[in-house]
């Protein structure tokens, strides 16, 4: 097998396992919710006040999806919807004080899983690999050349 397959074969095997421990150790505090609800909670703490288009966009989902967790996670008390001052049209989206403290568990459990991955892994090492993966990301993005 060449290097390059090698390569991607380790990204897809990495990914699916941060996936698995990620949602092992988060399924007791999403009791009813899914992986991608808290991935638009989190989203929400790092950036209140976003609209459903912006988080379609962030999250590379259709706007369609986003609006069914947007409301799941709003029956479930942990998101509000407030008129935009800036448009009327649009609803900016605020997390509710259980969404805030949900958040914050949420964070911690992912910086758990993320210094068991890194364990062992230097600092120049981690920074490296950040480098290469954002290349990485760029290069796919990016329109070829």
């Amino acid at each position: 097998m060449d290097k390059q397959q090698d390569i991607l074969d380790q990204l897809q095997q990495l990914t699916a396992e941060l996936r698995s421990q990620f949602f092992q150790q988060l399924a007791p505090e999403l009791p009813g919710l899914s992986a991608m609800h808290s991935r638009l909670l989190l989203l929400l703490a790092a950036k209140p006040g976003s609209s459903a288009q912006q988080l379609a966009q962030m999250l590379r989902r259709d706007k369609a999806q986003i609006t069914r967790l947007i409301n799941d996670l709003e029956q479930a008390a942990l998101l509000r919807r407030t008129p935009d001052p800036a448009d009327g049209r649009r609803q900016q989206l605020l997390l509710s004080a259980a969404g805030e403290q949900l958040a914050t568990e949420l964070k911690a459990k992912k910086r758990g899983i993320a210094g068991k991955m890194l364990t062992g892994i230097t600092l120049q090492q981690q920074h490296q690999a950040a480098t290469v993966l954002a290349k990485m990301y760029q290069n796919l993005v990016s329109p070829e050349k």
